[in-house]
């Protein structure tokens, strides 16, 4: 209950925040550039976030992976708050927030294109009548025809949207914050750029101004996405947390009113709905399904975890052609006496649920030497291809940091390709094969270094 409300907490934060930096910039531009002001605003973020790195846990940076920061440092924070900035000035806070609102589906378009990922006919349907909404407020309304503000905005859009497709890239070696400060920091230094324009113009904004841009850099910058990526790490999914951006809206709207005294036009408010009616239809599997857990199992829940196992494991044994006779401890044949056993000789075992029922399981044992083994990692047949593999491994490796682990090992049948891909794409690494007499396959050690995560400061 605790790690639920959390969530809900840090996500409110950052909506409230972000819904507060569609207000503040469009006042700030009566005085700033536009370029100015990003890099005011970030510039302040980074020397906030700079304030946390000794009381963060970082990977060090490898080399390899600085072309990719730099990557998501253009998209994510220099051209997008030039664009931002820019469409934020023309087009009032409601439909500036409409218009970013946008930024899942058109990610989900993205990932469709980029890597493949499967869009449904529903969800297809869902993004002509959003567009049909961006129509609405393009075309109907006097004031947005032809608009290069929104033109800049739906930009900016599909630069934040590209920008969480590297962050894919990034946050399977590095944590989620970390991902984050490092783009934030590379997206400052490109927008230092302009630090001789800002100069000359700080020179004479009012101290209100100023006030404006401190709680811009600090409250709408750096607590945002520390909330917002702390929100990720304590919800069980990501559709939890994101479906906080379809509040966005309306916050602003109310915030435009009583801050800017903006009031929107009626195309914006039809268009608007119209853009939102069709963003919860593409999300709407994810928004009416029960959520998923992650927890502890005690011995009454054993009897249903080795259901789950079993089911789990009976098309590989299939395959490869396992009995109970040449290879008992496949999970294939497990019993709950054999989890009691486990139990009781201190491992961990986990349950994955969807809502109340339990789709998955994986289970942790611990070594002195600080190593992990991660054993019968299962999901059932019908819940695959949801991520909750994703899910369980990201866990297992929280789990095993907390409880001062460095290394995760996992051993697999050798001859399971797509398995050992999967594992491989997850960041593990091969470490060696070893035939044993009593198994009738040749097993495939993989292994996942956690002791590179040290503490700077």
């Amino acid at each position: 209950m605790k790690k639920n409300f959390s969530f809900h907490v840090y996500a409110g934060i950052t909506i409230i925040c972000w819904s507060l930096a569609f207000v503040l910039s469009r006042l700030m531009m009566r005085e700033i550039s536009s370029e100015a002001l990003g890099f005011l605003r970030y510039l302040i973020a980074s020397l906030v976030l700079l304030c946390l790195i000794p009381f963060l846990k970082l990977r060090k940076v490898e080399s390899k992976d600085l072309g990719m920061i730099l990557l998501t440092g253009a998209a994510g924070f220099f051209f997008y708050m030039i664009a931002f900035n820019k469409g934020v000035k023309e087009v009032n806070a409601a439909t500036s927030s409409v218009i970013i609102a946008t930024v899942p589906m058109i990610t989900a378009l993205l990932s469709r294109l980029f890597y493949k990922e499967k869009i449904t006919v529903k969800q297809w349907f869902a993004t002509g009548v959003s567009f049909l909404g961006v129509l609405i407020i393009t075309i109907l309304s006097k004031g947005f025809t032809i608009s290069n503000g929104l033109n800049w905005l739906f930009l900016a859009a599909v630069l934040l949207a590209a920008y969480n497709l590297l962050q894919k890239k990034l946050v399977q070696k590095y944590s989620a914050i970390q991902s984050t400060m490092m783009s934030i920091f590379a997206g400052t230094i490109m927008l230092a750029i302009f630090l001789p324009k800002t100069i000359n113009e700080v020179q004479g904004i009012s101290f209100n101004s100023v006030i404006l841009v401190l709680i811009m850099g600090i409250f709408s910058s750096a607590i945002a996405y520390v909330s917002w990526t702390k929100a990720f790490e304590v919800a069980e999914n990501i559709a939890s947390v994101s479906n906080y951006m379809y509040v966005t809206p309306l916050l602003t709207t109310v915030l435009g009113l009583v801050i800017a005294k903006e009031f929107p036009d009626v195309s914006t408010i039809v268009g608007g709905v119209i853009i939102l009616a069709g963003l919860i239809l593409f999300n709407s599997d994810q928004l009416f399904t029960p959520k998923v857990t992650i927890r502890l199992l005690n011995k009454d829940d054993l009897e249903t975890a080795a259901h789950v196992i079993r089911e789990s494991f009976a098309a590989t044994a299939n395959d490869f052609d396992l009995t109970i006779d040449n290879c008992p401890t496949n999970g294939a044949f497990t019993q709950a006496k054999h989890l009691m056993n486990e139990l009781e000789n201190g491992s961990q075992l986990f349950g994955v649920y969807l809502g109340k029922k339990m789709i998955g399981f994986f289970e942790l044992v611990y070594h002195e030497d600080q190593q992990a083994d991660l054993e019968k990692v299962s999901i059932i047949p019908s819940e695959r291809g949801k991520n909750y593999g994703k899910l369980i491994l990201n866990r297992a490796k929280e789990i095993a940091r907390k409880n001062q682990m460095e290394m995760i090992n996992i051993g697999i049948i050798k001859e399971n390709k797509d398995l050992k891909n999967w594992y491989q794409k997850m960041g593990y690494q091969i470490v060696c094969s070893k035939n044993f007499s009593h198994l009738p396959f040749e097993v495939l050690y993989l292994r996942l270094d956690l002791k590179d995560e040290v503490t700077n400061g």
